[in-house]
């Protein structure tokens, strides 16, 4: 529970709130979320599929035809920190993508009130319901509706190992994007690495979560020994997620370092190497990449545009980071002439024999019953 008493009435944040959001921020601070918002924004534009004709030859014609969910919960973390980049991250792409209704749920302070960073990237995002709710209420409320919190379509959006456990409860109910645990980076460097600036990245991640999951993997053995000497003066907060989670890790090669990877399938992996073109043609498995020494991590937590909300715990084997495709469905549009259906027909007819559907086979039989020209 989120520790907080609030009556019916104020569960949902009222405009007048939002608006005030605004001047309790720094001017700085609100040109910094207009900046990624825009970003964002562009990225996941040029994501946007287009419909288009999959197959199209003597009377047979086949399209895709893409369209936005009706309605999307999302839910934004608090807790250790408040997290306004989570809200962009989230809520651009679902507005880019065309969904015409956005929910948002995240966890009140302990006078009820929402983080006005949040606010204000919620309202730049196009987000216009907003509830201080948080936890597996939140999700319950999204996936079955109250006489508050409307019923979405489908919930994203990282959470507590509860939240998790609550989305995958009510998967099937409503849609759910993947499992989000903790943070996860890992840095592959050469031994032309800069230690200052991996040890940097580490921490960065580090600093999300006790249990984030920050790993080096190197061929220097050198490197390896300058990190690990950085590292361990680092704050001892950053300290607990290295000696809980972290690990530095020496591989014999490109290829033995390349097969972890892709065994672990990291949410994101970050390359500090003069040449990655080697390392890079042998990845498959990861959520997004960074690459070069001017690339951290942070950036793409804020500002780079791509979503930071990213598969981990090895999901990225099977699962994508949010994006546009997230907030869409597509279905196909067929359309035969009687000539299409003709060129058709005896494998359907022979297939529908075989699986023992003998008025599949009917229906066809039926049309070329009705007499007429071949279209």
């Amino acid at each position: 529970m989120d520790g907080v008493k609030l009556d019916r009435g104020r569960l949902k944040v009222s405009k007048a709130e939002v608006k005030e959001a605004y001047s309790q921020l720094s001017t700085g601070l609100v040109k910094a979320l207009k900046k990624a918002e825009r970003n964002i924004r562009l990225v996941h534009r040029r994501q946007l599929p287009k419909g288009r004709v999959l197959a199209k030859s003597r009377g047979i014609r086949v399209t895709q035809v893409f369209q936005p969910l009706d309605s999307v919960g999302l839910y934004i973390p608090g807790g250790r920190a408040s997290y306004p980049s989570t809200a962009l991250m989230l809520g651009v792409p679902a507005r880019v993508a065309g969904v015409k209704r956005l929910v948002a749920c995240t966890p009140p302070g302990p006078d009820g009130s929402v983080n006005p960073a949040v606010l204000a990237a919620l309202d730049l995002a196009g987000v216009e319901e907003i509830f201080r709710v948080g936890g597996v209420q939140a999700v319950a409320a999204m996936a079955f509706g109250t006489e508050t919190v409307p019923k979405v379509c489908k919930i994203v959006g990282p959470g507590n190992i509860y939240v998790t456990a609550a989305k995958m409860l009510v998967y099937g109910e409503v849609g759910v994007e993947f499992p989000a645990g903790p943070t996860e980076l890992l840095v592959f460097a050469d031994g032309e690495a800069d230690p200052m600036l991996v040890a940097a990245d580490l921490e960065s991640q580090a600093e999300h979560d006790p249990r984030a999951v920050p790993v080096l993997l190197t061929i220097s053995e050198k490197l390896a020994e300058a990190v690990y000497a950085r590292l361990s003066k680092a704050d001892r907060e950053i300290r607990e997620a290295l000696e809980a989670h972290g690990a530095i890790l020496l591989a014999e090669s490109l290829e033995e370092a390349a097969d972890f990877i892709n065994k672990f399938a990291p949410e994101h992996l970050s390359v500090h190497a003069a040449s990655p073109r080697r390392l890079m043609a042998k990845i498959r498995n990861v959520g997004a990449v960074s690459l070069g020494a001017y690339t951290p991590t942070a950036a793409l937590d804020y500002a780079l545009g791509p979503s930071h909300v990213l598969p981990t715990g090895g999901a990225a084997r099977y699962a994508s980071g949010i994006s546009v495709f997230d907030f869409l469905r597509f279905y196909t549009v067929q359309s035969l002439t009687k000539r299409g259906l003709k060129d058709l027909r005896e494998t359907v007819e022979t297939l529908a024999e075989a699986e023992g559907l003998r008025f599949h086979k009917f229906a066809v039989e039926e049309r070329f019953k009705r007499g007429g020209n071949v279209g």
